[in-house]
């Protein structure tokens, strides 16, 4: 049987109630929220006549449950059991419904889920009636409440009722479907708001105040109406979140602020222009230096926020910033360009950092930062190119070696891919410094370790300064080989334009084989010290190889190497011979460790060393080993093992044609080496007839024991010093010999007895004494043997001048040298003239200076000659066209 419900019967049909039982485990609902939800299911059920209340719902419950003592008590409906477990479910639909549970079938067996058994029963029950609210004056009632609370913010007082109460009068207010007229109540009472006191007293204190005082107190203003706006929104949080979240009319509470700030102040007309200024007036005073930049900053950072929020950056302060940026960067170019060009990238690298840093700190959009960097770009750059790459200015840091102002230049110019315009600054300079080396004569020994700390210097300025560019290390090789193959005609030469690069090099080439490798610059003994001193040779010739590339002529450098290589051989003088077959080697292989290198090498048809030098190098040191061979075999022969020999002899038999052509230097021998001289011909004679033998006693050297007065000594001499000293073996202690008497003994020429008797009279070691003293030799002049001599070295090495090339040698193989160019260049023009029969002179040319690259640098000039020696001897024959003819 349905319950009755408590109350007024005959009026329970208006309303429905749903009873429920009381819960031991839970708390009484308030005394609110039973009547919001109450006025909810008031609003959203339609009351029923009186007549059909035998047709109402019925929800039956179990018998055990104790029936509601709270009837008003209302509880939400849902599928969901209450937590005691008994279910609830929704049971009102129209006029009728009903709410049964599954477990209410009297059939179904108790379970661990359904721990009741019987049926249970949920009675819906009428609702008690009363007057109606009327909604009108409801709403009056609480937007008076809510007018006089947003006076009293607006005014920056308290609101007299809680902010609860306000917040409770609008939720009841939204569920009345009142949303929209409240909504727009607000609106109306934020915009007289903002555009009647707000803006007034702002364009009152604009009147009279500097832009940046206007720009302040916007920006006081938008704080304290920010401040507001979070009041305000808890009041009406239910409305901004149930109504205007999801209207599309109308905004919502912050949106809505920020709308009528931007429609009301920041576009009025007498405060907009303000703002933007007094914006860039903070920019401005940054760039000037202001003492003020702290406040100022966060005066910017405010106003960068500012415009942000009120999305007006883009728009209106972007190419405003943009506009004024743009004089401010071309006057400062201009200002600047005044100066130094290394003052000028040093501050225009300062300022680019300092607008971009400034962008990052205050919030710049990205592309102000691209539009400003672009602006930078055009007014400090491109329309400042010819300052930044003036050939003598850029030269000048060049020669200073200023890498940081280098840097700097290169990364300005890198900005608009300009940077391969100091292609030309860079040449010149390497060009300039690199003659002033190599035509130095008075540094001429020195030339190669001056072009490697010039090569290394251009290195790291390239790769530190210019960021390793391809372009400029192209345009760095490009000027080395320039000037290293630039010949100048002088004395030392020969009267030839050979260049002196191959000569040196090879020269420097030969010390370093002889182990009088130097320190490198930059390094220190105990670098060095750490590796071996075959690794330091090895890195030491790769080195001066490398520079070696730039040659393109690599005539000059085989004949004095060749010369240089004799010398070491016959004199053994060569450190290390895992050095000299590594040099061996590499000129032999190849010199290209990289395939630029090798590209480079096709394009300019450059050659190596090539086989053929290289095979008569492996002649000479095949020839070392079999003259040792030979050696053995004559001290090994009966007739030498019977004798008694007073000192040891040692011959080295070379084949002419590999080894360097040595002039004869006439020399009387002393009868003791001239018996033993005699002895080995025979012996060579009996083993290969038919050779001749010519002796060259000027590569000669030899070991002499020595007696001083405090001290036995071990010379080591030339031939010609020992053949002097042993002159004084034959007179009395402390008798002289004259100038005259030396040279009638020795047979020597006056060059060749010059220069001994200075080694052995004016050089460090001073075995000799001369009369009078100086360091120059005269016919005049006597010797007496030092018995004085005092050192404390046990073995000393005389200081060797004979083994030097004197200049009359230097000269002479440079004329070598050139002749064979000269018949080289002949040659090469009869094969082109036998394969093509008729050429003009302009092509003839052009072939015959790719033919003979290998030989140097040929002068079209030099290529004529050759041509009129060629029409002289018939070779070929001019025609009235200036073309050449081939005369088979």
């Amino acid at each position: 049987m349905p319950q009755k419900p408590r109350g007024d019967t005959e009026q329970s049909g208006k309303r429905h109630s749903i009873g429920k039982r009381k819960l031991s485990d839970q708390g009484e609902q308030s005394q609110s929220r039973s009547q919001t939800v109450s006025e909810l299911l008031s609003e959203r059920y339609t009351p029923e006549p009186q007549t059909q209340s035998h047709k109402r719902s019925r929800l039956s419950s179990s018998p055990h449950l104790p029936s509601p003592t709270h009837p008003h008590k209302m509880y939400p409906i849902s599928g969901s059991a209450p937590r005691n477990g008994a279910p609830v479910g929704r049971g009102v639909s129209g006029s009728t419904g009903s709410l049964r549970s599954p477990a209410m079938n009297a059939n179904a067996r108790p379970n661990n889920f359904s721990p009741y058994t019987g049926a249970r029963k949920l009675v819906v029950k009428n609702l008690r009636s009363g007057p109606r609210l009327d909604q009108e004056s409801y709403f009056d009632k609480v937007w008076s409440q809510f007018d006089a609370a947003l006076t009293a913010i607006f005014e920056g007082r308290k609101p007299e009722s809680s902010l609860e109460e306000l917040y409770k009068g609008g939720e009841n207010v939204c569920r009345q479907d009142r949303s929209a007229l409240l909504a727009k109540n607000l609106r109306g009472r934020c915009k007289d708001f903002v555009n009647g006191s707000l803006r007034q007293n702002l364009v009152s204190r604009a009147k009279g105040s500097t832009d940046v005082d206007t720009l302040r107190a916007v920006v006081e203003a938008w704080s304290s109406w920010s401040t507001k706006l979070v009041t305000v929104r808890w009041i009406f949080y239910y409305l901004d979140q149930s109504f205007l979240l999801h209207s599309k009319e109308h905004p919502g509470i912050r949106e809505l602020g920020l709308i009528q700030f931007r429609e009301y102040i920041f576009a009025d007309g007498n405060l907009k222009p303000k703002i933007l200024k007094g914006a860039y007036d903070l920019i401005d005073a940054d760039r000037q230096g202001d003492t003020n930049a702290a406040s100022n900053s966060n005066l910017l950072r405010e106003i960068m926020d500012l415009f942000h929020n009120l999305d007006v950056y883009t728009s209106d302060y972007e190419p405003l910033f943009l506009a004024e940026s743009k004089k401010f960067t071309e006057a400062w170019a201009q200002q600047q360009a005044a100066g130094t060009l290394e003052t000028y990238v040093e501050n225009t690298h300062s300022l680019i950092e300092r607008e971009v840093e400034r962008c990052r700190m205050f919030a710049f959009n990205r592309t102000t930062k691209m539009k400003l960097s672009e602006l930078l770009d055009d007014a400090l750059i491109s329309q400042q190119t010819d300052l930044l790459t003036s050939e003598d200015d850029v030269v000048r840091l060049l020669r200073a070696n200023n890498q940081t102002a280098l840097r700097q230049l290169y990364s300005l110019l890198n900005r608009r891919d300009l940077g391969l315009e100091l292609k030309s600054a860079l040449q010149n300079y390497i060009v300039q410094e690199g003659e002033r080396i190599v035509f130095d004569q008075e540094n001429e020994t020195d030339m190669v370790v001056h072009l490697l700390q010039f090569k290394q210097t251009a290195d790291n300025i390239v790769a530190n300064c210019f960021e390793s560019s391809e372009g400029l290390r192209i345009t760095l090789r490009e000027a080395f080989a320039a000037f290293m193959n630039r010949g100048k005609k002088s004395e030392s030469t020969g009267g030839t334009d050979n260049p002196k690069s191959g000569e040196m090099i090879a020269k420097y080439v030969d010390r370093l084989l002889k182990g009088g490798y130097k320190l490198p610059p930059g390094r220190k003994p105990e670098e060095v010290s750490l590796i071996s001193d075959d690794a330091e040779l090895d890195r030491q010739l790769d080195q001066v190889l490398d520079l070696f590339r730039f040659v393109h002529g690599k005539t000059v450098f085989e004949a004095f190497y060749k010369n240089d290589l004799a010398r070491r051989l016959l004199m053994k003088r060569s450190a290390s011979s895992d050095a000299e077959k590594s040099m061996l080697a590499r000129l032999k292989n190849g010199l290209w460790p990289s395939f630029f290198w090798k590209q480079m090498a096709l394009a300019n048809k450059l050659s190596e060393c090539g086989s053929n030098f290289t095979h008569n190098l492996e002649s000479m040191f095949n020839d070392i080993d079999t003259a040792a061979e030979e050696m053995t075999a004559f001290k090994n022969s009966p007739s030498e093992m019977k004798k008694r020999r007073p000192f040891e002899f040692d011959v080295s038999v070379l084949s002419a044609a590999s080894w360097p052509s040595y002039p004869d230097v006439p020399v009387r021998v002393p009868s003791d080496i001239l018996r033993a001289i005699n002895r080995f011909e025979e012996f060579y004679q009996s083993k290969h007839k038919g050779r001749t033998l010519t002796w060259k006693h000027q590569l000669a050297h030899c070991q002499l024991n020595a007696n001083f007065a405090s001290d036995k000594k071990n010379l080591v001499v030339s031939s010609f010093q020992a053949i002097v000293l042993l002159l004084f073996n034959d007179i009395a202690d402390g008798e002289s010999l004259a100038y005259t008497q030396i040279k009638e003994a020795t047979k020597l020429s006056d060059p060749e007895l010059i220069r001994t008797l200075q080694s052995l009279a004016c050089a460090k070691y001073r075995i000799l004494i001369k009369t009078p003293k100086g360091k120059e030799v005269n016919k005049m002049d006597t010797f007496k043997y030092n018995a004085g001599f005092t050192d404390k070295q046990k073995r000393i090495k005389i200081n060797q001048i004979q083994l030097k090339e004197t200049k009359e040698e230097t000269k002479i193989t440079h004329e070598r040298v050139a002749a064979d160019r000269h018949f080289e260049t002949q040659a090469a023009i009869v094969r082109i003239m036998k394969s093509r029969k008729t050429i003009s002179h302009s092509a003839l040319i052009s072939e015959v200076i790719t033919a003979t690259k290998r030989l140097g640098a040929l002068q079209p000039a030099d290529i004529k000659t050759n041509i009129e020696k060629l029409i002289e001897k018939d070779y070929m024959d001019r025609t009235e066209n200036n073309q050449y003819n081939y005369v088979a």
